[in-house]
């Protein structure tokens, strides 16, 4: 009976929370654990595997009324969850109409979606096969080739081309990496009434190129710090033969990198009269801001992505379904 038992436990463990998926768990926790503490390095791997799990679990959304507001995201199978607490945390902190659109990255499935949809049901979807159709149009191959080039190579760059090729109006694009912990009152307003570009200030440069390549290619210094997982662009007004042209240097000096669609929208910041959004929109949380927040919204980047699985969309979880109860 106990080993029965034992072997019920281990199918349960397995298969109900995903293990089976990373054979790499336990080394994963012995090689965090010196630096973070053998419990939270347990919980973050253990979050890791289960985030997905942990998404179903947010309670049904509710249709709004108002003015709309779309705010884009793009996601896949491989980050559904997070762009659902990313817009679940949003929507909790306001009654405004936000409308969260989402720009499939190719790779989102219809399990994915309905999920999406359940939790989020004012939320719309752009396809794949259309944005490729707009961007193949808008932006011919002929004339363009650096610019598909590039997109080709990193997926991020339909952050840019598919968001706004052939498209008119303002558009603010987020992250699936960031919670909203209070109302996003700028935010709001810049939604309503955007008057320039914005993007949130980064923690460093993160431009992926050298500074000469870049300045051959502008022709005069960069804004500091631009970080693209928070940026709005009017989509007819985007000087796509600048980027073409920007494109075309950058990857015959360097290359293409992580950071090339930033640089590129960087770039274009530099020429645009953006300004960046206040500092309440923080980027790199450390762990007491992430459990006591003082920002506005949260930007977990590289080494505080520990504290969004730690305790970001746990926490946020929590109280969701505290709230869904009462």
């Amino acid at each position: 009976m106990a080993e029965q038992s034992a072997s019920t436990a281990r199918n349960i463990l397995f298969r109900g929370y995903g293990l089976w998926k990373f054979p790499n768990f336990f080394s994963s926790v012995r090689i965090d654990a010196p630096s973070l503490g053998l419990g939270t390095a347990s919980r973050l791997h253990f979050r890791r595997l289960t985030i997905g799990s942990s998404a179903r679990q947010l309670p049904d959304g509710q249709t709004r009324e108002g003015e709309r507001l779309p705010v884009y995201f793009m996601t896949g199978r491989e980050h559904w969850h997070m762009t659902a607490f990313c817009a679940f945390s949003l929507l909790r902190q306001t009654r405004a109409n936000i409308i969260p659109t989402i720009l499939d990255d190719g790779t989102l499935g219809s399990l994915e979606t309905a999920q999406l949809r359940r939790i989020l049901p004012q939320s719309e979807f752009l396809n794949r096969e259309e944005c490729d159709s707009q961007v193949n149009v808008t932006l011919p191959f002929a004339r363009y080739p650096s610019l598909h080039l590039l997109r080709n190579k990193l997926p991020l760059m339909r952050k840019l081309m598919d968001l706004h090729a052939g498209r008119t109006g303002w558009r603010l694009f987020l992250d699936s990496d960031m919670l909203f912990h209070h109302e996003p009152k700028w935010m709001l307003e810049w939604l309503t009434s955007p008057q320039h570009p914005t993007y949130m200030w980064d923690f460093q440069n993160s431009y992926g190129y050298s500074e000469s390549s870049i300045a051959a290619a502008l022709g005069h210094p960069m804004p500091p710090m631009v970080n693209t997982g928070f940026y709005g662009l009017q989509s007819d007004a985007v000087d796509w033969d600048r980027l073409e042209s920007w494109s075309r240097q950058l990857y015959a000096a360097e290359g293409v990198n992580h950071f090339t669609e930033q640089c590129l929208i960087a770039m274009a910041m530099a020429e645009n009269g953006s300004r960046p959004a206040p500092r309440e929109y923080l980027i790199w949380p450390d762990e007491n801001e992430t459990l006591k927040p003082t920002a506005v919204m949260h930007h977990y980047v590289a080494e505080s992505r520990t504290w969004y699985l730690v305790h970001g969309f746990p926490e946020l979880l929590k109280k969701a379904r505290a709230e869904n109860r009462s």
